[in-house]
């Protein structure tokens, strides 16, 4: 749709690129299998009898047949398009144009970012139009758009074909990268959650993985999702001074602030009750200051490329939108959602399709970033009935959609016995000496947790040992210092 501001405007293009690409072409057929990737379609020349020789040019090498001013008129001329293609004359002129097939390569780039623009400014218009529809809601109109300019975006940066001998290399790297994992030297090869038993069993987060991390209320879903968070930002700031590969953290539960509060309390050591209280020491606000700034070289939360958005009810569109906006404006290298259930989903829909939309459309918004996204999820209200080993949370507890089971790559779950315990302590006859001993453990400041991976689309399953500073909200790797606390 024209307006008047644009209607005498002449949409983005370079006649000199597009003959020049042609001429090349002609030159030397060899050529064409370098631009056919970057100029797929002959739409993306502006003018049409470029786009009628090009058309035939793509034909001709498919067929292995020559390209050369004679072969494109016969075919032209079969298909009745000689004329408007510019005829006979046109044809000779082209092939005089390029003095040299060496510039091919960038005159397609051109030819192919001309078209970009134009696409941008079409996108533009329509959406203009439908803006002036009451059926079009603001968000769906943003969505519309930021998919069409990201789709534009993306079509600049397609992979290559790749040979199995490339790929092997690729395998064979992977395999030394697996073999020295379990020797004890090597880094993880995706993204490493800082809990080194939890990657040697997953090798680290990989790009498109949807992974959830399910527990039922008050396990510490967010704390635990916090300790991941918070490695990854601190690690992507000690690596790379440009600050770009971050994490983005959708929190539709708590505010940002009594994130990163939980964030200093877990790097610093010091309970998140006293800081409430305002009793603090010098010993711990020097402990806060220092997990604020870093020490040693480390950096510290005030470094971390960690993006909080709070925002409340947010639907799976915004998700998306913002995502893909700071994923072009920052780079990041992990989402975290909290949780998926408390994402808005069509009214329209029962409960169960709602979530199913959901969890696929972060399993496809993994992909399309090639990020790991970690969603949090709750569990049924049905495993707190249960008893002894009927206890371990099994993947069909989680709550309302079997769609996030089949979407996930990866199914974790928290547990805590002993909340587990204290859930049915009404319930329970106990003894003095139960009694007795039950007092000791809640006097502790740490207890032993488990992180179970249910489901392990990639590799094995199985269980992570864990325990869980509840003064902090830490998770941590036990070690022998751990051992003589929990006697």
């Amino acid at each position: 749709m024209s307006t008047p501001e644009t209607r005498d405007k002449i949409p983005p293009h370079s006649i000199e690129a597009e003959q020049a690409l042609l001429g090349a072409i002609f030159l030397d057929n060899a050529v064409m299998n370098e631009v056919a990737s970057v100029v797929r379609r002959p739409e993306e020349f502006y003018r049409t009898r470029h786009q009628l020789i090009y058309a035939v040019m793509q034909k001709l090498s498919e067929t292995g047949t020559e390209i050369d001013w004679i072969t494109v008129k016969e075919a032209l001329t079969r298909r009745g398009e000689l004329e408007e293609a510019g005829g006979v004359e046109y044809l000779q002129e082209i092939t005089e144009i390029a003095p040299t097939s060496l510039g091919a390569r960038h005159y397609a780039e051109v030819v192919r970012d001309k078209a970009i623009l134009r696409a941008i400014i079409l996108s533009a218009s329509e959406v203009r139009e439908q803006a002036y529809d009451p059926t079009h809601t603001a968000e769906e109109l943003i969505e519309k758009f930021e998919e069409k300019v990201f789709h534009l975006g993306a079509a600049r940066f397609q992979s290559e074909t790749q040979s199995v001998p490339k790929l092997l290399e690729k395998v064979r790297e992977q395999i030394e990268l697996f073999r020295k994992l379990r020797l004890g030297s090597g880094e993880v090869p995706g993204l490493p959650s800082g809990f080194k038993d939890l990657d040697r069993l997953l090798t680290g987060f990989k790009g498109g993985e949807l992974l959830v991390l399910a527990a039922r209320p008050g396990h510490g879903k967010t704390s635990i999702a916090l300790n991941i968070a918070e490695h990854a930002a601190l690690t992507a700031a000690e690596r790379r001074e440009d600050g770009r590969g971050g994490v983005l953290f959708f929190s539709l539960e708590m505010t940002g602030v009594e994130l990163v509060s939980r964030m200093l309390c877990s790097m610093s050591g010091v309970s998140l009750r006293e800081v409430r209280l305002g009793s603090l020491t010098p010993e711990q606000l020097h402990a806060i200051e220092e997990a604020q700034r870093g020490t040693r070289g480390r950096p510290g939360l005030a470094h971390a490329p960690l993006y909080i958005d709070d925002s409340f009810l947010l639907s799976m569109t915004e998700i998306r939108a913002k995502a893909r906006r700071l994923a072009e404006k920052s780079g990041i290298e992990l989402i975290v959602v909290d949780y998926l259930q408390l994402i808005n989903g069509d009214m329209r829909l029962d409960r169960h399709e709602q979530i199913g939309i959901v969890s696929r459309g972060l399993k496809s918004l993994a992909r399309e970033l090639d990020v790991p996204i970690i969603a949090l999820a709750q569990l049924n209200r049905s495993i707190e009935q249960r008893r002894g080993v009927q206890q371990r949370p099994m993947l069909s507890d989680l709550r309302e959609s079997g769609s996030i089971e089949q979407d996930a790559d990866v199914v974790m779950f928290i547990q805590r016995e002993r909340l587990l315990d204290a859930a049915k302590r009404d319930e329970a006859e106990k003894s003095a000496d139960a009694y007795a001993g039950e007092e000791r453990e809640e006097q502790l400041d740490i207890e032993p947790a488990s992180l179970i991976v249910a489901k392990n689309r990639a590799g094995p399953t199985g269980d992570v040992e864990l325990v869980f500073r509840k003064s902090c909200t830490r998770f941590e790797t036990p070690d022998k210092r751990y051992a003589r606390e929990l006697g």
